[in-house]
């Protein structure tokens, strides 16, 4: 699994990184002899660092450098812009990404100021490409389109079509694979347009990975190859290692191991000669895989090891988990089940979107051998000790030759210690034991409500666009029929049409119960809202929202499970309580959230949310509210209506 770095710059007059040879060396001469002074000179500097960046990275280092200090000597400030935003590209290849920030924010701030629009987008579009490297993508994908606005405001085709290839990446990663390919679609027809060859090479390198992640294996070598035969020409390093990586994969499913393990060598070199380490890292966990089937553990464990250090280096989670799922390969391989299971849960922790059904079979599995493992050593402990008090009753018997008084002392107080030390123990590896079940318990529940969120989600996406649209299109076709049939057939289609208006209204209620978009697209306040709106339309019971403190969206798995609490909170009130007002409150003070659900009900016993036996709605939001460590009270009389209080602490959030 690949991402394709592409950093879009401007300095004035466009310059393709892989242009001719001849004006490279034009510029050459024109900085060496002179020729180039002041304002001329700063563009010349940044034009010749663009053609090094993947050259001589070093190169184009020094020439950024330079070209800045040129520019702030003369406040030349638009070659000032363009060459921060270069020298940023510099520190991005070197992977030192603080750096190059700092350098993309200072481009981009300088260009707003001026005016120099293109640059500005430039910027922007590199800033976004280091937060996707982090797996940061949803700040990734808020600035990649602000930079597409600035490119279409401009009617600028060439940077368009970089900006749509940048956020099917970003789609790419969220593993939205079939809208990955519609902006690689576009991007590709953009770039063939305008004539940017090197474009061209890379959208057809994301199309074949986008391909092979659907499946189609066959119609990704096709675009591999393509891509293949203009990198080559023009002499992309950085573009072979990746796509030579990707073509690996493909030969790896196809059991090709030796020819696999030769592409990631090559593709290991291309991204070493350019100083790629955020490529250097997929490569290296492909090529353990590939390694591990080949019996090398050694070497496999080698560049796991090596893969980790550098995305440790980089700050990159999205790079360790995927080196984590390296390990959770390579362990069972080797019989490790133990560090096996450590590997996933720690891949868990990092990123809980990598949680799919696979991953927590694999997971059960580890888990079970980790307590086959276990209970194995408890039972070597425990023989140990049977062991250690057959020799002490045995020495106990020849001092009782010696002095029967004494050895009877002895004894007595050698079996009450370890008879003490033995229930101590006992009930401390019982505590222990009830500890790891509980959190394992928590873990499979967590793993559960993503799995059942997640198909929710797909569910809900499946019946609104598919199922939603032959609804519709159907509609349509039969109010065709309204204008050709008779008066007696009209009343028949008339009854058809109102049946699947009835249908249309009815799958759009399940599509909203399943997952509603309010929560998905403006969060937690905007969802709670959308239902209380609902409910009120009947005017039967009048629901109330407060939120305070909240500026900001909460995490997703955070939003989703309050946003349930509250809807199996309400529904149990509509069905129990006859309330006339339900009021929910959500309030953030400090790093503390509560949420309080109260009506003016009928109320029920006051430890009503403690019995077990209250049904499954209780259950689930006794089971949501610990997942995040919460806690829960619930206070109700007859006749008085009932408040059911829920606090979280930062642990939570």
């Amino acid at each position: 699994m690949r991402n394709i770095l592409l950093l879009i710059f401007f300095i004035g007059l466009q310059v393709n990184s892989f242009g001719q040879q001849a004006l490279a060396d034009s510029l050459e001469r024109a900085i060496r002899t002179g020729v180039a002074r002041d304002t001329s000179r700063v563009n010349a500097l940044n034009r010749l660092a663009v053609f090094y960046w993947y050259k001589d990275s070093e190169r184009a280092f020094q020439l950024s450098r330079e070209a800045v200090t040129l520019a702030e000597k003369l406040k030349f400030n638009r070659g000032l812009a363009a060459a921060w935003n270069i020298l940023g590209v510099s520190y991005d290849i070197k992977s030192q990404f603080d750096s190059a920030i700092h350098y993309y924010n200072l481009a981009a701030e300088l260009s707003q100021e001026i005016g120099y629009v293109k640059v500005e987008g430039s910027a922007l579009n590199n800033i976004g490409m280091v937060y996707k490297n982090r797996g940061e993508f949803s700040k990734s994908l808020e600035i990649y389109l602000d930079a597409l606005r600035l490119f279409e405001k401009q009617k600028d085709e060439l940077h368009i079509g970089r900006a749509y290839n940048n956020i099917g990446l970003v789609y790419f990663d969220l593993k939205q694979y079939h809208k990955a390919l519609d902006y690689h679609e576009k991007s590709l027809k953009i770039r063939e347009k305008v004539g940017d060859k090197y474009g061209v090479g890379a959208s057809l390198t994301n199309l074949g990975l986008a391909w092979s992640n659907l499946g189609d294996d066959d119609k990704a070598l096709k675009f591999y190859e393509q891509s293949l035969k203009i990198k080559e020409e023009i002499n992309d390093k950085y573009g072979l290692g990746i796509l030579l990586n990707n073509m690996a994969i493909i030969y790896q499913a196809k059991k090709k191991n030796e020819k696999a393990l030769e592409m990631y060598n090559k593709s290991e070199q291309y991204h070493r000669d350019i100083d790629d380490d955020y490529g250097l890292v997929y490569t290296y966990v492909n090529m353990s895989v590939v390694l591990s089937n080949l019996k090398n553990f050694e070497r496999s464990k080698a560049v796991l090891d090596s893969a980790m250090r550098i995305s440790i280096n980089l700050k990159s989670r999205a790079r360790i988990a995927k080196v984590l799922e390296g390990y959770s390969f390579y362990y069972p391989k080797t019989g490790n089940y133990v560090k096996a299971y450590q590997a996933l849960r720690s891949l868990d922790s990092i990123k809980d979107s990598l949680y799919t059904e696979n991953m927590s079979r694999s997971i059960a599995e580890m888990n079970t051998k980790y307590e086959t493992e276990k209970k194995e050593s408890e039972i070597a402990l425990l023989n140990q000790q049977n062991e250690i008090k057959t020799l002490e009753i045995h020495a106990s018997k020849i001092r009782q030759r010696n002095s029967l008084l004494v050895a009877g002392i002895v004894v007595l107080l050698t079996i009450s210690g370890m008879t003490i030390w033995y229930v101590r123990t006992k009930y401390r590896n019982r505590v222990k034991l009830e500890s790891e079940k509980a959190q394992m318990q928590k873990s499979a529940f967590a793993a559960v409500v993503t799995a059942e969120e997640n198909e929710r989600k797909r569910i809900a996406m499946e019946l609104h666009d598919g199922l939603g649209q032959l609804l519709s299109a159907a509609r349509l076709n039969v109010s065709v029929l309204e204008d050709t049939t008779n008066n007696e057939d009209r009343e028949v289609v008339e009854n058809a049409e109102a049946l699947i208006d009835q249908a249309i209204a009815d799958l759009r209620n399940i599509s909203h119960n399943l997952m509603p978009s309010a929560l998905i697209r403006l969060g937690l306040v905007s969802a709670l809202n959308d239902m209380a709106e609902k409910i009120n339309s009947s005017r039967q019971i009048a629901v109330k929202v407060e939120a305070t403190g909240i500026s900001a969206r909460l995490p997703e798995n955070f939003e989703i499970a309050i946003y349930r609490v509250v809807q199996e909170a309400v529904n149990n009130i509509l069905k129990h309580a006859n309330a006339r007002n339900i009021s929910v409150s959500l309030g953030l003070i400090g790093e503390n959230l509560s949420l309080t659900i109260a009506d003016d009900g009928k109320g029920m016993p006051e430890d009503a949310g403690k019995k077990s036996g209250r049904g499954i709605g209780w259950d689930d939001i006794r089971s949501r509210v610990s997942l995040f460590n919460g806690n829960m009270k619930l206070y109700s009389e007859p006749g008085k209506g009932t408040q059911l209080s829920i606090n979280f602490s930062k642990l939570a959030l």
